[in-house]
């Protein structure tokens, strides 16, 4: 852990998808956990397609067996475990999870809106890393960060979020929130002048001094999660991921699954991102969570880095109405 923050494992409340309670506890907390938007069987379901996916990438993954889940053959992982490119983003997993009623309606609460863009996201995929010390992940507190530049775009614009596909526990670790930490976005310019100066307006990611002073005072932790839950926060709120805060006694299993998911009103972007994300279903481009701006998660240099035609990429996606007009389509 960093010298002056700790994390802690919660137990905490829990809403149904579209409770206004729900919608409450995440304006005033900077983050909620929505339980059960997806059922025992659909995330059985949605694990399958997944490693359908994987395995579908032709570089030798066997989702039985741990040996063939190396760097050389896994997908190209960022920070967080996060698989952002490869096709991932038009997978049928993804797209399966973005079609699950739920997951839409724990959006269009925050909203009051039902027309939404949903984001290209990827997956974070962690690999027990009791087995391969390599796989750990990048250890929660020394990367807390907000999705959202605090002069570029002040007040709120997004509402990020997860679905959760194994359940978490202290071993396992997971998303890392500072509970109430999105009352401080509007502080960001005055306390971290400097360091915001060099950061482009455009460019939605701030990341805080390791080890800051200024956060001493939080508070950060790693919420329970069954399989099934689904987690929003604020784009302003401090957050990051972690590995568990104890060692797991298993080496056999993927720690964590979660589908990256992230909707917006459709009245927030324009019909040049629209076409955009028309065009990107067709080329299997993954993006980041915004959908009023097109942010080519392709275009990130570790996906670029990686050996090209490595990775045999999904096939194109045939979508219904609902996931049409997800992407921007009116029929």
């Amino acid at each position: 852990m960093s010298a002056n923050i700790n994390i802690s494992y919660e137990y905490v409340p829990r809403f149904k998808a579209g409770d206004p309670e729900g919608v409450s506890y995440l304006e005033e907390q900077g983050y909620v956990v929505i339980a059960n938007a997806l059922t025992d069987v659909q995330s059985e379901q949605a694990l399958g397609l997944m490693w359908d996916y994987l395995e579908g990438l032709d570089t030798g993954i066997d989702r039985n067996n741990r040996d063939t889940w190396d760097n050389d053959r896994w997908p190209t992982a960022v920070h967080g475990g996060i698989l952002p490119g490869h096709g991932i983003g038009h997978s049928a997993v993804q797209w399966y999870i973005r079609d699950i009623p739920a997951v839409k309606d724990a959006f269009a609460a925050v909203w009051d809106d039902d027309e939404l863009l949903v984001s290209f996201d990827g997956m974070a995929l962690w690999r027990p890393w009791t087995y391969n010390e390599k796989w750990r992940t990048n250890r929660g507190p020394s990367w807390m960060h907000i999705d959202q530049h605090p002069i570029g775009r002040p007040g709120k614009h997004c509402v990020q979020g997860l679905v959760n596909l194994l359940p978490s526990s202290p071993a396992t670790g997971g998303n890392v929130m500072v509970p109430g930490s999105h009352k401080r976005f509007e502080n960001i310019p005055r306390d971290y002048a400097e360091r915001l100066n060099r950061i482009h307006p455009k460019i939605d990611h701030f990341r805080f001094p390791k080890d800051d002073p200024l956060l001493a005072d939080a508070r950060p932790i790693i919420c329970h999660m069954e399989a099934g839950d689904m987690m929003l926060w604020d784009s302003r709120t401090i957050h990051c991921s972690s590995p568990g805060l104890e060692t797991p006694a298993d080496d056999q299993q993927l720690f964590r699954a979660a589908s990256l998911i992230c909707m917006m009103p459709k009245a927030k972007s324009n019909a040049e991102v629209i076409a955009q994300r028309k065009d990107a279903v067709n080329t299997l481009t993954s993006t980041t969570n915004w959908s009023d701006r097109f942010i080519n998660a392709d275009d990130f240099p570790d996906v670029l880095s990686a050996e090209k035609n490595k990775y045999k990429l999904p096939p194109v996606p045939t979508l219904n109405a609902n996931q049409r007009k997800m992407v921007g389509w009116d029929d």
